[in-house]
């Protein structure tokens, strides 16, 4: 977990998503739920296991987690972290151990997550699942499409529900958030319809310059899945933009940097490839 400052105990909000690409839905969920309920600090927390979300596509985890760590300059209450685990209810034991022993918890969610939360299909156990994650945290429920707080009420009072009503409230975001998400962004950059005013200004050049959910951003992927294993020495020697520039041109030059991106190869051919056509800062 990374951010501007170590969170040691306080009102913590955990805020889970796949921020594909983070939205001002995102900020300004944050932004409210600390206002509202007086958190000290708000994760924004990147799942490598998302529920229902298994075969995600488009950003890269690496600038997903990029985009999410820009977003947070300037804001020193804000963090970013990376959990392994799909069910809050195994999250919540994490965050407690990472934010000290007098952390309140608190996740935030959109209702549509709420009504996952509490539906007993992803559970061997729900009711036990539950018991462990209430008695760690509570719940915040953000107004989603047609869901909003008159829906969680009811939800909270069938019978199976009620034992947990008091662990869970409700958060009003303004109308024109509700129906943002980052699956409508992608689609409306795959399509030329109108997607900037959904992102924050550090989304919006980031997708611009890199062909986000376009073809082209499939270059910078294979760039940084290739690269990974030699980064240290890749983060000084190799320039990313004139690589995927020069993967990008026509002709022979671009087609013997796509096809070192295009196939599995060693670190040590990785290296000398890099510097055969000029793509490295030195020639060692």
């Amino acid at each position: 977990m990374g951010g501007p400052e170590r969170i040691d105990g306080g009102r913590v909000g955990i805020l889970p998503g796949s921020f594909n690409p983070p939205t001002i839905a995102h900020l300004e969920l944050a932004v409210e739920a600390r206002r509202r309920f007086d958190l000290d600090h708000v994760v924004f927390s990147l799942s490598s296991v998302i529920v229902d979300k298994e075969r995600l596509e488009g950003l890269i985890r690496e600038d997903r987690l990029l985009l999410l760590s820009l977003m947070g300059r300037g804001r020193p209450w804000s963090a970013v972290a990376v959990v392994n685990r799909g069910l809050y209810a195994e999250q919540a034991p994490a965050f407690q151990a990472c934010c000290g022993r007098g952390v309140e918890l608190w996740f935030i969610v959109g209702m549509d997550k709420v009504l996952q939360i509490f539906d007993p299909r992803y559970y061997q156990d729900r009711d036990r699942a539950l018991d462990a994650l209430f008695a760690r945290a509570r719940l915040i429920g953000a107004n989603r499409e047609d869901w909003g707080g008159e829906d969680l009420a009811a939800l909270l009072e069938q019978p199976e529900n009620r034992p947990y009503r008091d662990r869970v409230r409700p958060l009003v975001l303004p109308a024109h958030l509700k129906d943002q998400s980052s699956s409508a962004v992608r689609s409306g950059v795959g399509s030329e319809s109108s997607w900037e005013d959904a992102l924050p200004e550090v989304a919006r050049n980031f997708v611009a310059a890199t062909g986000a959910f376009r073809d082209r951003y499939e270059l910078r992927a294979a760039a940084m899945d290739v690269l990974y294993p030699i980064r240290q020495w890749a983060e000084t020697e190799v320039e990313l933009e004139s690589l995927l520039a020069r993967a990008a041109e026509p002709g022979e030059a671009g087609a013997a940097v796509r096809e070192v991106l295009s196939k599995p190869i060693t670190p040590e051919f990785l290296l000398a490839r890099l510097r055969s056509l000029g793509l490295t800062r030195s020639r060692r």
